[in-house]
């Protein structure tokens, strides 16, 4: 076969049914033996030729039974033999074999062919010349849990392109592995190698035992010794820190000396250990810690008073990595700030002595801050220690106070994220309702404490509650720096604006009812989601009140202060009357700019915002689950009712709102009084001039 299509293409397999004929088999003899007379040399046939005749010489050596004078013996039909082209290589000179490798427009990868002949004109032999490429199935992957423990050796490139794909192969070892360059030099019996590398890589320890050298002799490959068999080592199940057994490397050469362990590895060297390898390079290095840059946490952090160590603001400028409390022995570092105010600022430090993560709060150096932390700090000396010591109450824990810089500092527990920021990172939507009454029940404890203690906070609000954690609903008061006691009421301008009771807006002495009034003003927010009464000033403030829930009782408006900047009295001759001033009276009155009310809710009276708000869409799919929010909602709207009395005097206390059946989750009717009190109705009709104050006459007769 001369043409094309008689060379042997090694991508494809050509099958053919039944033995070649006697012809194509005494061809083949006698190519082989002229070709092992000749040697190097190659038949004046051309490429084609050559080609066939190399091919037709390396079977010859690799059959069973076969022998150079003969041929060989005949394979079953559709037995494979796999077949090398790169064989022949060593037998032709370089000159020729670069002539052959142009005119030859296929590639020469290893692959595997049938024995039998090839009829070209055959339609399996034109259909398995096409484009459609079918790989030879492959064996599986050796399993590693078979073999026993063994390190693996040492293998180079050569060595890692071996095939793996048959399980049993020997593999060469470092030593047998030829370079290419060494296998085109000429006169090197590569033949006999590759017929090895074949036996090595591909087939079976089984099939590889019985392929015959180059020149025709089947004889078992027992001159080389097999290598060692890759060894995976097994997984052990480890129950106890003895069932380890760690490989334990030496020590490199040139490695210092450690405190802590033996030698210094490179990581710490030039990570940890950085500075002192950089004084072990150059003698001239100093590191100090104390000259790194810090960050500052106060702002503006420019010096301006306290010998530069304060702002212009008189607040402390404080740094990361600061010590608080050197002067008088104390260690707290300083992490990081959580807060600032009017008061001061408070950080998180590190105690470094008792290694305890705490929250300092450093006073401005102002006199009138400094009176009102001293306050703050006999306040929660006097809770901590004689009134709550098992901490029981959800008051805020007081650690130590000292002085630095002339500033107070008061060191506090560490708590978590306060109920304003709570609704904040619920996009200021309402909490759940068996949330609002878990805070309540606790904040009505902490309130009956101080109402027992005589005691006012005077500045409750959702950023004076803060979460102990953020995965338990815990609460506690925090910022007592206003509270003072029942008897000595000496500040009138108290309370932030949103939860300032109208006894102190109207300028009338007042008692611990002023912390129901925010108690009750901050559930309204805690299930609304924003502030109830949201004033801009006081007079929006007194105005969104009256609208809300009405007009103040008579006693009030004449008795307070205040009262004629937000009221107008009526001339009447029965009795005592008073209107609200409008914007334009007031404006006109006081030469202010107040301006319309702005409305967050579309409702104005109480009632309405209540009942009206919005629905979870948790909850809103399901009937029962929304009818029982509606009588959840009438439970807490008389609940409210009672803890925002605009008559202080008929203002439910704590210890009678922590009976409601909102906190006690007891069934609720819709009707429902304090114990200590007698129905209004039923005290009207036994004594009708009592008809104002009838409630509040008897709850101060029978007590709380």
């Amino acid at each position: 076969m001369g043409d094309k299509n008689s060379l042997w293409n090694p991508a494809f397999m050509a099958s053919q049914q039944g033995a070649s004929s006697s012809n194509q088999n005494q061809n083949f003899s006698q190519t082989q033996a002229n070709t092992q007379n000749q040697g190097p040399e190659i038949a004046p046939d051309g490429p084609a030729g050559s080609s066939s005749n190399a091919g037709g010489n390396i079977y010859a050596g690799q059959q069973q039974g076969g022998n150079a004078a003969g041929g060989f013996q005949m394979q079953s039909p559709r037995q494979s033999i796999f077949k090398n082209p790169w064989q022949e290589i060593p037998q032709i000179p370089e000159s020729q074999r670069s002539t052959m490798r142009k005119q030859s427009n296929f590639p020469l990868p290893t692959t595997y062919e049938e024995d039998n002949a090839v009829d070209e004109s055959s339609q399996q032999f034109r259909r398995r010349n096409s484009s459609l490429v079918i790989p030879p199935a492959r064996a599986a992957g050796p399993d590693p849990f078979l073999y026993e423990k063994q390190p693996f050796p040492n293998y180079n490139d050569a060595q890692r392109r071996q095939s793996v794909a048959v399980t049993g192969g020997s593999q060469l070892s470092p030593q047998q592995v030829t370079k290419p360059s060494q296998l085109r030099k000429p006169g090197i019996n590569t033949a006999g190698y590759m017929a090895g590398s074949i036996n090595s890589s591909v087939y079976p320890a089984t099939a590889g035992a019985y392929m015959s050298t180059r020149g025709g002799s089947s004889s078992l490959p027992s001159s080389r010794p097999p290598s060692p068999i890759i060894i995976v080592p097994k997984f052990n199940k480890i129950f106890t820190r003895q069932d380890l057994n760690p490989v334990i490397h030496s020590t490199p050469k040139y490695r210092r000396a450690s405190l802590s362990s033996k030698t210094v590895s490179p990581l710490m060297a030039l990570t940890k250990s950085l500075t002192t390898t950089y004084s072990l390079c150059n003698d001239d290095f100093a590191y100090q810690t104390s000259k790194n840059p810090k960050r500052v946490l106060t702002k503006p952090n420019e010096g301006k008073y306290n010998n530069g160590h304060d702002n212009v603001n008189s607040d402390y400028i404080l740094y990361v990595n600061d010590v608080l409390g050197v002067e008088h022995n104390r260690k707290y570092l300083v992490l990081d700030l959580l807060g600032q105010g009017t008061f001061g600022q408070v950080v998180k430090c590190q105690n470094l002595i008792t290694k305890e993560i705490l929250a300092v709060k450093v006073v401005k150096s102002k006199s009138e801050y400094l009176n009102q932390s001293v306050t703050e700090a006999k306040v929660l000396e006097l809770l901590n220690r004689q009134i709550d010591p098992n901490n029981e109450h959800h008051f805020l824990r007081l650690h130590d106070t000292f002085v630095h810089k002339h500033h107070l500092c008061l060191v506090f527990e560490l708590l978590s994220n306060n109920l304003y920021e709570l609704l904040k990172l619920n996009e200021f939507h309402g909490l759940s309702m068996t949330l609002i009454k878990t805070f309540s029940k606790q904040l009505l404890d902490s309130l009956c404490v101080l109402k027992d203690s005589k005691l006012i906070h005077c500045d409750l609000k959702p950023e004076n509650i803060l979460l102990v954690s953020n995965d338990r609903p815990d609460l506690k008061v925090i910022d007592f720096g206003s509270a003072c006691e029942e008897t000595r009421t000496i500040y009138t301008y108290i309370q932030s604006r949103f939860y300032r009771a109208p006894e102190v807006l109207l300028g009338i002495p007042y008692s611990t009812g002023i912390d129901m009034w925010s108690f009750g003003c901050i559930v309204a927010e805690l299930f609304l989601g924003i502030p109830i009464f949201p004033g801009n000033s006081e007079f929006d403030q007194v105005t969104r009140i009256v609208e809300s829930l009405g007009m103040p009782p008579a006693w009030m408006c004449d008795m307070g202060k205040n009262s004629k900047k937000y009221f107008h009295k009526m001339n009447t001759t029965v009795e005592k009357k008073f209107r609200m001033k409008t914007i334009d009276e007031f404006n006109l009155e006081f030469a202010a700019n107040e301006e319309s009310v702005k409305r967050y809710v579309k409702h104005i009276l109480f009632d309405d915002i209540i009942r009206n708000a919005r629905i979870s869409k948790r909850i809103s799919g399901n009937p029962a689950l929304v009818e029982r929010e509606i009588k959840n909602r009438d439970c807490l709207l008389h609940f409210l009712r009672g803890v925002l009395n605009l008559n202080p005097l008929e203002r439910w206390t704590p210890q009678q709102a922590i009976l409601h059946p909102f906190i006690t989750e007891e069934p609720f009717t819709g009707e429902w009084y304090p114990p200590g009190t007698i129905p209004k109705k039923s005290q009207t009709a036994r004594n009708p001039s009592l008809q104002f104050d009838s409630v509040a006459l008897d709850k101060l007769q029978l007590g709380d």
